[in-house]
């Protein structure tokens, strides 16, 4: 045996080795090889889930958006036309839903494929992929609907010790005592799924007595004023004033007394507080037939909008995907007055004011109501002390719709007089309102300090406190500013100006700019001090215009909604 052949018997055990290792190699390439086909595989289908997952989130985005909208004004009803956007339609079904049953879900607002089914969905494009989303509205302020409240009153020149009491003639057989019996603690709580959510109430009631001495006819009764104090618990802490007069006469058994309120209705922190008259004015005729008689201050009151809101909302996308976003939105209730297109209101010592209306001939200052929904008011109104600084101080007259001025005072059934906003009865008032603007503006994100520049959305109102010097460029809502307020001739705004602390307004340079609204300027100390003077210029003016609009207005006191928060559940 040759040496080749021995070493061939010596591995004859190695036979096939080859074959086995090109197996394992194989099987190992073949697990490979499916690792990497089952990875491609799963990625290919997370790609897919993700895609289909965003496409989700962006359909239930578009749903937030879309409420958002519905909520601040911006959307038209579908269903039925009359019915307006607040908090509180917003959660009674039938006007959430436009008639329709079931939880609130604005389907009278939002284009739903069918507004009477509570599956149905809003449907929404995206590229070739077409979702839909349903919202929801839960109110987070269940008890809003409540009120409760009290009230007192000062007589001024009360007697000694009971400022809610007046004596007339004392000791005389004239004698006649006109008291004010407050209400006491009041709770009312109308069904929160009607609309509006008003009850009956009173508040308080005049008491006119004579002791059995006071055996005189005709005993007159003097003007006197009065203000009634409505002190509010429920469903917020908040107070707020009525004033008026009384006069008339008394006899043995009758009386012409009549009390005389200067305004319809109060808020408090969005409460209602609506005089219900007979005669439907604003005079209360006191009645006497013998000694006490009481007379009753009749009101409605009506609940005030909750101020936070759940919104929630369901997107659906492909292939069964779904996400789900839920956003609490704020809405700060302001009580605002406005008797003219350009309220001014002068110092309290009755020294000159600076006011130039501008040289334009082009440019424009009117109290006509440009939506067409309320009466004509003044395209100025000012304090009496005033009057001829104003006048001196429109440089054009033909630019200034007639009636150019109106009086401030508090009769504005007296020709050429207009009722001063309640907020500018006193510097004190004025403080007292700046500061809850303020305090609102930090609750809801919208308080800037220093000197800052508004640019805003002409189409979605939005409320602003500038706490320093402001330059408006553009924008819609409730604006606020306690320094110098500078609108060049391009400014455009729609809605509630005011510049209350420094008072000074600067208008510069033409343009096409449009304010329509109403802006009201008055200058007083932060901390303490009277009124005094304000200050409004303006260079040009182009074809600018100032115009008194009520929608405006309305949608500037109602811009307070703000979104507090935004997540996924």
């Amino acid at each position: 045996m040759n040496r080749d052949s021995k070493i061939n018997l010596d591995r004859a055990g190695e036979r096939g080795a080859a074959l086995v290792t090109m197996l394992l190699v194989s099987v190992l390439l073949l697990g490979a090889g499916g690792a990497l086909i089952m990875t491609t595989t799963m990625s290919a289908n997370n790609s897919l889930a993700s895609t289909a997952e965003m496409q989700a989130y962006y359909v239930a985005e578009s749903g937030m958006q879309s409420a958002l909208n519905a909520l601040r004004g911006n959307t038209k009803p579908l269903l039925v036309t009359s019915d307006r956007m607040s908090f509180r339609t917003a959660i009674i079904p039938s006007i959430s839903n436009g008639g329709n049953a079931g939880s609130p879900r604005l389907a009278g607002w939002l284009p739903y494929n069918t507004p009477s089914d509570p599956n149905s969905l809003v449907p929404v494009s995206i590229g070739t992929f077409t979702g839909g989303y349903r919202v929801t509205v839960e109110n987070l302020d269940p008890n809003s609907n409540m009120v409760q409240f009290e009230t007192s009153t000062k007589i001024i020149g009360g007697d000694a010790g009971k400022t809610y009491q007046k004596t007339f003639n004392p000791g005389t057989t004239s004698e006649v005592t006109i008291r004010y019996s407050g209400q006491p603690s009041t709770t009312l709580s109308p069904d929160p799924n009607s609309f509006p959510l008003t009850l009956d109430s009173v508040l308080g009631s005049f008491v006119i007595e004579r002791p059995v001495t006071s055996t005189a006819d005709n005993v007159t009764i003097d003007k006197t004023g009065f203000e009634i104090t409505i002190t509010q618990t429920l469903p917020w802490a908040a107070e707020t004033t009525l004033e008026g007069i009384f006069e008339g006469e008394v006899d043995t058994a009758g009386t012409t007394v009549k009390a005389t309120f200067d305004k319809a209705s109060v808020k408090a922190d969005g409460t209602k507080y609506a005089l219900n008259l007979a005669s439907g004015t604003q005079v209360l005729d006191l009645a006497y037939s013998s000694s006490p008689t009481t007379t009753n201050v009749p009101v409605k009151v009506t609940s005030p909008d909750p101020k936070r809101l759940l919104l929630k909302s369901y997107g659906f996308g492909p292939q069964g995907s779904e996400k789900r976003l839920e956003m609490m939105v704020t809405h700060a209730n302001f009580e605002f007055e406005t008797p003219g297109g350009f309220t001014v209101k002068g110092p309290d010592d009755c020294s000159p004011l600076a006011f130039s209306s501008g040289s334009s001939n082009a440019k424009q200052y009117s109290g006509v109501d440009h939506a067409n929904l309320e009466p004509q008011r003044p395209a100025f109104a000012v304090s009496p002390c005033n009057e001829s600084d104003v006048d001196e101080g429109i440089v054009k007259h033909s630019t200034v719709s007639d009636p150019e001025i109106g009086l401030l005072g508090d009769d504005d059934t007296t020709p050429g007089t207009v009722e001063t906003p309640s907020f500018l009865e006193s510097a004190d008032r004025a403080r007292a309102y700046l500061t809850s603007l303020q305090n609102k503006a930090t609750s809801t994100n919208r308080y800037f300090s220093g000197t800052t520049t508004v640019n805003d959305s002409l189409t979605v109102p939005t409320f602003t406190f500038v706490d320093g010097d402001c330059t408006l460029t553009q924008g819609s809502g409730f604006l606020v500013v306690t320094g110098t307020l500078t609108m060049r001739g391009n400014t455009d705004f729609n809605g509630v100006i005011l510049v209350l602390g420094k008072g000074e307004v600067i208008r510069d340079g033409g343009g096409n700019g449009k304010i329509y609204g109403g802006v009201t300027l008055a200058a007083f100390g932060r901390s303490s001090g009277d009124f005094t003077a304000p200050k409004f210029e303006t260079n040009g003016g182009g074809n600018s215009t100032i115009q008194y609009d009520s929608l405006a207005l309305a949608n500037g006191i109602a811009s307070g909604t703000n979104v507090f928060g935004i997540r996924e559940f």
